[in-house]
């Protein structure tokens, strides 16, 4: 397996963002002064669209601040200075009910990697979930430190066992990524609740739910082609079930709980040790003496993490979280490592591309590379206008944010920032008004109408 390392020394600081999440802020449950230990909650979410905080060290709590957050904002922030003592609290006993499942997901504060607290995901309000996927297709999102492949395997279903139970779902799968020939060995052939794991490649019109058809077992193990970016939750639940998700919705309306590896893990951690979601796995790249996949605690400036890793190679030009083309730049490495912190990727000075926008030249390889079919010169010039409405009407909102039209235009325009303005502007206006349109422009069946 990808070795994983763990980050030994520990942080003069952490920063732990109140809000690591999608939805409502957490309030506070400790105040300037107060000694906390390792797991302690010091924070409480008051509403269902939010997930605890906890301590990941012990020590003192010196304020309770805005600080840097890594999606480019400033958030509440309670910053810990840690003791040598180190204390721990008991999360919850071992034994736990399947009622008991969401609230423990909730209290244990797991989120998902893009966002949306995870007992959401597997319980949303008003629907129901007959399939949970775990989606490990990244290797960014292998979520916690195995000693073996098996044990790695071995935990990761059990994990999708508690995540259904959770959910009330019949079916589950595990999708691996088709060249990770690790992971695919990890699971071919290892002996299940008495059966035999087999890992079936998704082709052509065979998707997931034909393989519960043909198989002895409602839970599956299949690999498919790496697709990335920010919002691809739609296009993955179409290309792994065979289920189309409508233009306004997403996969838990066609009934697909949609969980990563790091989610997968933290539950296990969170039944079988007692452990809230204190820890995380990033991957560290670019101008870094020694990039690697390291084990840090929630909380741990970037700075702390980089050093970890041998310490800036040069000067750093530019510092970005959670990929080099989707993710976001950080102004500071004072920024902490969050629940949704998958990477770090450091730019040296001449990497950085400074060069200015000019004018469209209508090469249309935007067009050409865009995985959903759409005209990102054309919804970024209404973008810029300011003409969100048309931009809807192009179906702005399937862009799945993968970041390919930016990287390819030689004019050097924003192409994605200003997608996701007008996408944020039109979230914004019809928050309140979500009609569940189709969409006639996709060939994979993002924006049609549900179902199998």
């Amino acid at each position: 397996m990808t070795k994983v390392n763990i980050m030994k020394n520990m942080p003069e600081k952490v920063i732990i963002p109140l809000k690591q999440h999608d939805g409502s802020i957490c309030e506070p449950l400790v105040k300037k002064g107060d000694m906390v230990c390792e797991g302690q909650k010091i924070g409480e979410c008051g509403s269902y669209d939010s997930a605890s905080v906890h301590s990941s060290v012990s020590g003192e709590v010196v304020s309770i601040e805005e600080a840097p957050h890594p999606s480019g904002n400033k958030v509440n922030s309670v910053v810990i200075q840690p003791s040598e003592d180190a204390e721990c609290v008991d999360f919850k006993p071992k034994d736990v009910s399947v009622s008991e499942l969401a609230n423990l997901i909730k209290d244990a504060g797991i989120v998902e990697h893009y966002g949306t607290p995870t007992h959401m995901v597997l319980k949303p309000e008003g629907k129901n979930i007959d399939i949970v996927l775990v989606n490990a297709t990244s290797s960014e999102w292998i979520g916690g430190h195995y000693d073996t492949p098996s044990q790695y395997s071995s935990q990761v279903l059990d994990a999708l066992k508690l995540l259904m139970k959770a959910a009330g779902a019949s079916r589950g799968a595990i999708v691996l990524r088709n060249d990770d020939l690790e992971s695919i060995s990890a699971f071919d052939g290892l002996n299940f609740d008495g059966k035999n794991i087999t890992v079936a490649p998704l082709v052509g019109k065979r998707k997931v739910k034909y393989y519960f058809k043909d198989m002895a077992s409602d839970i599956v193990v299949v690999s498919q082609d790496h697709i990335y970016g920010r919002k691809i939750l739609d296009l993955f639940t179409y290309n792994v079930t065979g289920r189309k998700v409508s233009f306004g919705c997403d996969p838990t309306d066609v009934g697909v709980a949609i969980c990563s590896v790091k989610s997968a893990k933290a539950l296990y951690d969170a039944v079988n040790a007692g452990k809230p979601y204190i820890e995380t796995v990033v991957s560290v790249s670019g101008k870094v003496k020694d990039p690697q996949k390291i084990l840090v605690r929630i909380g741990t400036p970037f700075k702390d993490v980089i050093e970890a890793c041998g310490g800036y190679i040069g000067e750093a030009g530019k510092l970005i979280a959670n990929g080099a083309i989707t993710g976001v730049a950080q102004y500071t490495d004072d920024v902490p490592v969050s629940k949704t912190t998958t990477s770090i990727f450091v730019q040296s000075v001449d990497e950085v591309v400074r060069g200015e926008s000019v004018a469209c030249i209508h090469c249309a390889r935007c067009v050409d590379v865009c995985p959903v079919n759409l005209v990102p010169s054309r919804l970024t010039a209404l973008a810029d206008q300011g003409r969100f409405d048309e931009c809807r009407q192009m179906h702005i909102m399937n862009c799945v944010e993968c970041g390919r039209c930016a990287a390819v235009c030689p004019s050097k325009i924003h192409v994605l920032q200003l997608i996701r303005y007008a996408k944020s502007s039109i979230e914004k206006a019809y928050e309140d008004f979500a009609p569940k349109e189709s969409s006639t422009n996709l060939k994979l069946g993002c924006g049609c109408s549900g179902g199998e």
